[in-house]
């Protein structure tokens, strides 16, 4: 049986790891990694035209306090 993401497991994915990945897109991404290989706890992430986010991250989405900052600064 493969769960598809029930509360139970969410709330057990826990940050495994810290790294870095470069998506096909030209998207980057530091930070942690949980052990189902998604972005979980705190990272940032690059887009290919300059803009940021650094904060928090839970089973592969923002989540929590984190900071968005435009290619002109702009936050």
């Amino acid at each position: 049986i493969t769960c598809v993401g029930c509360v139970w497991c969410l709330f057990l994915a826990r940050v495994t790891k810290f790294g870095a990945y470069v998506y096909e897109d030209g998207t980057k991404y530091i930070g942690d990694w949980n052990d189902r290989g998604r972005k979980h706890g705190l990272g940032h992430v690059q887009l290919k035209d300059n803009t940021r986010y650094e904060g928090g991250f839970s089973n592969g989405l923002c989540s929590g306090l984190g900071v968005l900052q435009y290619p002109d600064g702009a936050r």
